[in-house]
């Protein structure tokens, strides 16, 4: 069974995670950073062993900024990513957010398009330590009468 687990600090488990999948596998140097200290952390388990992490703070008190999102190799292509993306976007909504923004590496993008995000209306790719990403939001909760966020 899949348990998530939240947490305001940065878990042993999701510095194994990271450090397996952002620094072994894909080669980013600096992985851990001052956004560590100020955001939400979620592990997720499967029968007590952790098998996928992200972060998450707040931007303003609708939005937040989803990162860091990672799932081991031997889970991946098992859902477990969009479980991980449910409980993210659930504990937003509790917190009271209504967007979620994220930065999502390029080849990455149809994973979150199939989560419900969209290319941010600038479309812009940059380069965050040579690989490239795009910025993608999505509305968590829609308000009576609400029309689009423009800048997502």
């Amino acid at each position: 069974m899949i348990k998530p687990f939240f947490s305001k600090a940065l878990s042993d488990e999701e510095k194994e995670i990271r450090t397996e999948v952002f620094v072994k596998e894909q080669g980013f140097v600096d992985e851990f950073d001052d956004a560590d200290y100020s955001s939400w952390h979620l592990v997720l388990f499967y029968n007590d062993y952790p098998i996928a992490c992200a972060r998450f703070f707040a931007i303003d008190p609708e939005t937040y900024h989803i990162g860091r999102v990672a799932v081991r190799a031997s889970f991946r292509k098992k859902k477990v990513g969009t479980y991980l993306m449910k409980f993210v976007e659930t504990k937003i909504r509790e917190l009271g957010g209504r967007w979620a923004i994220l930065s999502s590496q390029l080849d990455k993008k149809g994973f979150y398009e199939k989560c419900g995000y969209h290319v941010s209306s600038e479309g812009e790719i940059k380069y965050e330590q040579g690989c490239p990403h795009i910025d993608m939001a999505k509305l968590l909760i829609k308000k009576k009468g609400y029309r689009s966020r423009t800048q997502y």
